[in-house]
């Protein structure tokens, strides 16, 4: 079980990465998910789709994030709560910074009822928390009118190795709605499809270095550039507006 961080337990949830993605076909899927349990530590969740991640993103009252992404911004950002079930105990409240091929993560784990708080417009729980994410999470909230904007779904395969930091994950089944928040609902929602069956969205993260093998696992594959963003398709409707 997640642990909550509160001023009595600081949690360092930081991660530094370079990111690589691509827009993988089902046959491409298949050889990986053999290759790579093969050479990496499959996660322990979920079955041949793997487990479901559920995200809401929040945004500014100007679309500030929005705006960095599609007009192309040397940086970009993005401010999440998510969760992995319906009937977590826990959430992690997220800021992703992007530069070109680099990122760095940083997540602070808060109870179900502050999620739900945050959900609501209630950034003043991040206080609870000694953390720099929460701090500097509850300034960009409350200065800069963010709220939430989206709900993500997915289902994830993931595979890891210590070395490198390295991390690679198959999403597929990639949905969104712009209408339901509700982080821990446990009826389906209205969702809008974003990819089909046969598409799979594949990331390989890593520290300095790629291993040659992965490397050469790679190169077996029909890698396409992905166009896809998670939070970039849930805000499609406002590609009319800042394209």
């Amino acid at each position: 079980m997640e642990q909550i961080q509160t001023k009595a337990r600081p949690l360092n949830l930081t991660v530094s990465r370079s990111e690589l993605k691509f827009l993988i076909g089902l046959e491409d899927r298949l050889y990986l998910i053999r290759a790579l349990d093969a050479l990496l530590i499959p996660d322990a969740y979920g079955d041949y789709n793997g487990y479901p991640v559920r995200s809401v993103y929040f945004d500014g009252l100007d679309n500030q994030d929005y705006v960095e992404k599609v007009q192309k911004f040397d940086f970009k950002k993005r401010v999440r709560l998510r969760a992995y079930s319906p009937h977590d105990k826990t959430a992690k409240f997220e800021i992703k910074k992007k530069w070109t091929h680099s990122q760095i993560k940083d997540s602070v784990i808060v109870s179900r009822e502050d999620a739900q708080e945050m959900l609501k417009g209630n950034f003043e729980v991040l206080k609870k928390y000694d953390d720099e994410t929460a701090e500097l999470g509850y300034h960009i909230c409350t200065t800069m009118g963010y709220r939430p904007v989206s709900m993500v779904e997915y289902m994830r395969r993931a595979y890891t190795h210590p070395q490198f930091n390295t991390r690679i994950t198959l999403d597929n089944e990639l949905r969104y709605t712009n209408t339901n928040f509700d982080l821990f609902t446990t009826e389906e929602p209205n969702y809008t499809t974003v990819t089909d069956l046969t598409e799979t969205i594949l990331e390989v993260k890593y520290e300095k270095y790629l291993f040659p093998y992965v490397q050469d696992v790679l190169k077996k594959c029909n890698l396409k550039k992905c166009p896809i963003s998670k939070f970039g398709s849930s805000r499609a409707l406002l590609n009319k507006f800042y394209n």
